[in-house]
């Protein structure tokens, strides 16, 4: 389906061959003698001084906004987290923007590799707060993060845990870590503790923490990330699932460990000694479109271009749903129900994103994938035209399955009857699924009828109670 879901890393700005980085700090710098020779100026101007009133007063106006709006949607509803949000000012950490734009609910890249795809961003505010929802941070508590990016959601955490707390922060990238020290520090944030290194070892040196943020799309767990929290400590991480990425809330549970809540997202992925073996490849002659199949899987790139290039085989299924946010519990249940289908997601990035495909950033599941006579790719979408009578008086979207390539009349056919099973089984989606984690190497847990995945530092069990 089409992935509409809060993303960190939203795949659609400026320039990729430029140096963002370097890009920032001549920002932040020339915003720091802007804002020294301003002061000097508003000392003996007053018409100055009132027009930097003005914009702070508008600044603080767009932060209320976005914490009215987090809070309406019931994305943000601690009030701590309400009170961070409402404080820490945002356009400090992206200078290049403008500083309204800061207060907008969207993730900015803030840094691409030399191919254009996304390796660092500014998180968007709705699933930086539902992240912090699932941590339960409180006043006081030591919280560590993977992962610095600008330093703004850093700043958060310190917001929350105030004074008697303490935030450590990591990041791999050296020009991500100077400027989140400098724009930590301009915020008023300094007492954060900004280390470059890799952050899949955790920071031993601080243990042990009471919470461990995860702020990069992980595919394994690090020993560290277990080892360094506190008995009744917390690990808040988007984890992939079959390609599909989850955050989702950590607890021990003797010698295992239980989540708590589950939520769609997608973050740029992690990197150093614990990355995935997801391979990004372009497709087809438009460099800013890439293709990437779950764990690792080969793909044959121009298949994939042609099979898209193509109109769609449309296959209607037999249930509706309620709206985009249930299609999605769906495509995840098929996406753990099939575990002999890969995990296929389509994004672009640059300049001339998306003329190939209008549709991204998309996901779904590939048949043969490797394959240009048998590829076939099926996506979830709401229907174009009717799709039979509601199932258990539901109303609201028909559902269609699209197939792409070769094979993809017959893969959509087939996961548009699976659609009816899914409805069969009572709909289960995000909220009620449940994951089990296990160190590598110990006795695994009781499950039953769960998806079980082997990484090497953990065992997963992922699936639903029933």
């Amino acid at each position: 389906m089409p992935d509409r879901e809060p993303t960190e890393g939203q795949l659609d700005s400026a320039d990729p061959q430029a140096d963002t980085a370097g890009q920032a700090d001549t920002a932040g710098q020339a915003a720091s003698a802007a804002q020294q020779t301003a002061s000097a100026a508003q000392q003996t101007d007053p018409a100055a001084q009132q027009t930097d009133t003005a914009a702070q007063a508008a600044l603080a106006a767009a932060r209320a906004r976005m914490v009215a709006a987090l809070r309406d949607t019931r994305r943000a509803l601690d009030p701590l987290i309400q009170d961070a949000f409402g404080r820490v000012p945002r356009h400090v950490f992206v200078p290049e923007l403008p500083p309204a734009t800061a207060y907008q609910d969207e993730a900015f890249v803030i840094k691409w590799d030399a191919d254009g795809v996304p390796v660092s961003s500014s998180s968007q505010p709705a699933m930086m707060a539902i992240m912090l929802e699932q941590l339960r941070l409180g006043p006081g508590q030591r919280v560590l993060e993977i992962g610095t990016g600008t330093g703004y959601n850093a700043a958060v955490l310190a917001q929350i845990v105030g004074d008697l707390g303490h935030v450590v922060t990591v990041d791999i990238d050296p020009e991500l870590v100077q400027r989140a020290s400098a724009s930590l520090a301009a915020a008023g944030y300094g007492s954060v503790e900004v280390s470059c290194g890799d952050g899949g070892y955790g920071q031993p040196a601080a243990a042990p923490f009471d919470r461990i943020i995860v702020t990069a799309g992980a595919w394994d767990i690090p020993p560290a990330w277990l080892d360094q929290l506190t008995g009744d400590g917390r690990l808040v991480l988007p984890l992939s699932i079959r390609g599909l990425q989850l955050s989702v809330a950590l607890q021990r549970a003797g010698e295992h460990w239980e989540s708590s809540s589950a939520c769609r997202c997608g973050f740029v992925r992690v990197a150093g000694a614990f990355a995935g073996p997801e391979s990004t490849v372009a497709v087809g002659p438009a460099p800013e479109l890439f293709v990437q199949v779950a764990d690792g899987s080969p793909a044959d790139a121009e298949a994939v271009q042609r099979a898209l290039a193509e109109p769609p085989f449309e296959v209607p299924a037999p249930v509706h749903v309620a709206d985009v946010a249930e299609l999605g519990d769906l495509d995840l249940w098929l996406t753990l129900t099939e575990p002999g289908l890969d995990r296929l997601t389509l994004f672009s990035s640059g300049p001339g994103r998306a003329p190939a495909a209008p549709l991204v950033p998309m996901g779904g599941l590939a048949s043969e994938p490797g394959s240009a006579d048998r590829l076939g790719i099926a996506v979830l979408m709401p229907a174009s035209k009717g799709a039979g009578p509601p199932r258990a008086g539901r109303a609201g979207l028909p559902v269609a399955v699209s197939g792409y390539g070769p094979g993809g009349p017959a893969l959509a056919g087939h996961l548009a009857g699976q659609a009816l099973a899914w409805h069969q089984a009572g709909r289960p989606g995000v909220t009620d699924l449940r994951l089990t984690v296990w160190p590598a190497g110990s006795a695994k847990p009781q499950t039953t009828g769960q998806l079980e995945i082997k990484r090497p530092h953990v065992g997963i069990a992922a699936g639903w109670a029933g």
